[in-house]
């Protein structure tokens, strides 16, 4: 039963390829027609296409696409450059930034240090006071 499926299947197949093939071959070259007509189009007063304008008409296409690569590669540099200048002028501002901060951060210690000596002679202070106090009395 599986294998009468199989060929049913099978047949189908190759009946379907074997229409397929006999229509596009009516017409050989069809689509290659189209893209030359689209590549080049015929003046509705000419019957045949004029060769050597045809080829002109590709040189100048390809000396066009090399122009515009050429143009594509030139921008891809630029950016490129570009990109880079960016990033080593990024790199010297968070450079210069880290230095602000850690002299900052210096300057600060300095100041917490400094802060810390005067409370320390404060409280001195105000236990020698305590202790001439307590002694007067």
């Amino acid at each position: 039963m599986m294998r009468s499926g199989i060929a049913i299947v099978v047949t189908c197949i190759l009946v379907f390829f074997f229409v397929a093939g006999e229509a596009f071959a009516a017409d050989p070259g069809q689509a290659q027609k189209k893209v030359a007509a689209q590549a080049c189009p015929v003046p509705a007063t000419s019957a045949a296409p004029d060769v050597s304008a045809m080829g002109e008409r590709v040189v100048a296409l390809e000396r066009e696409n090399l122009v515009l690569r050429e143009d594509l590669g030139k921008a891809r540099l630029d950016s490129r450059t570009a990109m880079n200048e960016l990033e080593k002028r990024r790199a010297e501002d968070a450079a210069r930034f880290q230095q602000k901060i850690d002299a900052l951060n210096a300057d600060l210690a300095a100041e917490r240090e400094k802060q810390a000596r005067r409370n320390h002679n404060l409280w001195l202070a105000i236990g020698v006071v305590a202790i001439g106090v307590i002694a007067a009395n």
